[in-house]
């Protein structure tokens, strides 16, 4: 509009003569006049243009997000109002974008720092956000494509499917324990619910899952050891109270026979006390309250004083009883009494799971590897061995492979793991390998003496 306005003024100054009659000096005044308006003209677009690739700029930075763009009017005409608007706007939407950019963050940062997964999918069932904790519980690479895909196509687990059908057919919330394949064994506890808008309408559904694995393991220890703890118990029990009422009776006025029930009664009265003794010694290693008196000791001194203990034991049964010892071998850091605690419960179990001409090795030598710095007591039987499926549950308590068998040898099926936490104890490890009907080996990794580490 300017540009035209000037153009016009030029026009203008030569018109009135021409119309006048005097046409000559009209085209005069008119050709002079035409330069003059397009000089006018030109310098008003380039002003303009100027301005505009000025708003284009401005634009540009707006949707690249990187800097806040400041704009203002140069002059109060009708381009200059377009320029205060688009300023306002450029930064309110500039702040807009950076609250939003803040709010992103923390929600990363909050979803980065759970410990449990968490999963955003459509109601087409397409993920659209997902934490690094929810793709390591699915088993889905760190790096890998997962935004936009079906979640059935990454994850082809149909009890997963099975809750967010549920919650496409109307159920708001849901809940269930889902086992992600056979091989990892992996339970997850999945809690999800439908997503809502303003309008109420859903767009969306979100599943959080939590790692109950452990937890429902350590729930059917604690089943099974109420079971077998209240069967421990009242096995005994209930053969003192029979037996005490048939004395009662008049089967006690036969010395004979009262002699006999009285013998089972005392023996029932003495495994019942073993096995309050070793619920109360277990109890007292797992809370701390046993103080190890931790010192330097002699393992060949300890394997000793066992053989002393247990080879009358041995000798009755028929099974050989060896000892193979490194030479040079450091002593240990440990705890006198406790060590040959865990080796009598050891070559104990070696004795009675072995069958008559078989052996027990006893064996110790300085660890290697990444037993450096210890050494390792192992005691091996020729005996029965234990199913490899029962191996990782040996040091549970009342666990026993043969139920039948362990109580008849009068176990009270806590020894493994007493002797567990004797070996934790002292900061060390225990390991065990077994074949069926090839035997058993246990191996304890207990500390060197210090000294002795800094002699080597």
């Amino acid at each position: 509009m300017p540009a035209l306005a000037a153009l016009g003024a030029g026009l203008a100054v030569g018109l009135p003569y021409q119309l006048a009659g005097g046409a000559q000096v009209g085209l005069v005044l008119v050709t002079a006049g035409l330069p003059a308006g397009l000089l006018t003209a030109w310098a008003i677009a380039r002003r303009w243009g100027r301005r505009i690739d000025r708003l284009v700029r401005i634009a540009a930075q707006l949707e690249e997000g990187t800097a806040m763009p400041f704009l203002a009017a140069e002059r109060r005409d009708e381009l200059g109002w377009i320029e205060d608007g688009f300023g306002r706007m450029a930064r309110s939407v500039f702040g807009t974008i950076a609250a939003l950019n803040v709010e992103r963050e923390r929600l990363e940062a909050i979803l980065r720092g759970m410990i449990e997964g968490v999963l955003v999918i459509d109601l087409a069932g397409t993920v659209v956000l997902m934490n690094a904790r929810a793709r390591e519980l699915l088993g889905l690479a760190p790096d890998g494509p997962w935004r936009g895909r079906p979640l059935v196509e990454l994850v082809r687990d149909p009890a997963l499917a099975d809750v967010v059908r549920e919650l496409g057919t109307g159920a708001i919330v849901t809940s269930r324990d889902v086992t992600l394949g056979a091989s990892r064994g992996l339970m997850l506890q999945v809690n999800a619910a439908r997503l809502r808008a303003a309008d109420d309408r859903p767009f969306g559904f979100v599943l959080v899952l939590h790692d109950v694995t452990e937890l429902r393991r350590l729930e059917v220890i604690r089943r099974d050891f109420v079971a077998n703890v209240s069967h421990e118990l009242r096995t005994p029990l209930t053969a003192i109270k029979g037996y005490a009422e048939t004395l009662l009776g008049p089967a006690g006025d036969d010395r004979e026979t009262a002699q006999r029930f009285l013998g089972v009664i005392d023996r029932h009265s003495e495994r019942l006390g073993r096995l309050i003794n070793d619920l109360l010694a277990l109890s007292d290693l797992e809370l701390g309250r046993t103080a190890l008196r931790l010192g330097t000791v002699s393992v060949g001194a300890v394997v000793d004083d066992v053989l002393q203990i247990l080879g009358e034991a041995a000798h009755r049964k028929g099974v050989r009883v060896r000892v193979e010892m490194a030479p040079h071998l450091p002593p240990a850091h440990a705890d006198g009494d406790r060590l040959r605690q865990v080796l009598i419960n050891l070559v104990d179990n070696g004795l009675k799971y072995t069958p008559p001409g078989g052996r027990v090795t006893v064996r110790a030598r300085p660890g290697g590897g990444p037993h450096a710095g210890m050494l390792e007591i192992a005691v091996e039987d020729s005996g029965v061995g234990v199913p490899a499926a029962d191996l990782p549950r040996l040091t549970e308590r009342f666990f026993r492979v043969d139920k039948a068998r362990s109580r008849e040898l009068g176990g009270t099926g806590l020894g493994l793991a007493i002797v567990k936490h004797i070996v934790q104890g002292h900061g060390g490890s225990l390991q065990i390998a077994s074949a069926m009907g090839e035997g058993t080996t246990v191996t304890v990794v207990i500390p060197v003496a210090p000294a002795a580490r800094q002699v080597s």
